[in-house]
């Protein structure tokens, strides 16, 4: 039976909702499995209420993954109005993290002592990320999938997949596990935020 950790092909999404207000996730192998819920906790409503009107998606988040069996295995953080997240185990251990680099869409992926382990090199869209071991070999695929012009604007309903084409060591594996939701912290969740809201704060 395959888990998050070892299932060749995720598929990640997202519930329908206003842009912002709270981060949550569902990952599926496959076949349609549900491997794993993520969602941020500990957000009042106020907070919620915050960024659904404000569309304030520079926020910090903190996302809780647990698996099918509500077992936390992951803590996805991305500090607010900053291009990266860490990625740590329920208490707290430091996996790595995932930042973008100097060139447009390509993001490095570095261990606890960051160093680096992969990268991700994303199209001119940001929807389609070659996933890249040290040596550039091709390692595997983190896409975007378009869901609509209305979808794509007025809401958070993103869709994500990837595919492993090799077997990886950690902590690669785990990041590449984590990186779409990584990726949807930093570029999605504000649905192109106005700069006129930015440093502002409840």
């Amino acid at each position: 039976m395959s888990d998050l950790f070892s299932s060749p092909v995720l598929k990640i999404e997202q519930p329908r909702r206003l842009p912002s207000a709270k981060s949550q996730y569902k990952v599926f192998d496959a076949g349609g499995t549900l491997l794993a819920r993520a969602e941020e906790r500990s957000v009042s409503l106020k907070r919620q209420a915050w960024r659904a009107v404000m569309l304030d998606g520079s926020d910090q988040r903190t996302v809780q993954v647990e698996n099918a069996q509500g077992t936390p295995v992951l803590l996805i953080e991305r500090p607010k109005t900053t291009r990266a997240t860490w990625v740590s185990t329920p208490d707290g251990t430091l996996h790595g993290s995932i930042r973008m680099d100097a060139y447009e869409w390509r993001y490095l992926l570095l261990d606890a002592a960051e160093r680096p382990v992969g990268r991700l090199d994303g199209n001119k869209t940001a929807r389609k990320f070659k996933v890249l071991d040290p040596a550039g070999t091709h390692v595997a695929q983190v896409d975007k999938k378009w869901k609509g012009m209305a979808t794509e604007l007025l809401t958070t309903a993103d869709r994500y997949s990837v595919t492993f084409f090799h077997t990886l060591p950690d902590p690669l594996r785990i990041l590449v596990v984590a990186a779409p939701i990584g990726l949807d912290l930093m570029l999605y969740e504000g649905k192109d935020v106005p700069d006129f809201l930015d440093g502002l704060t409840p």
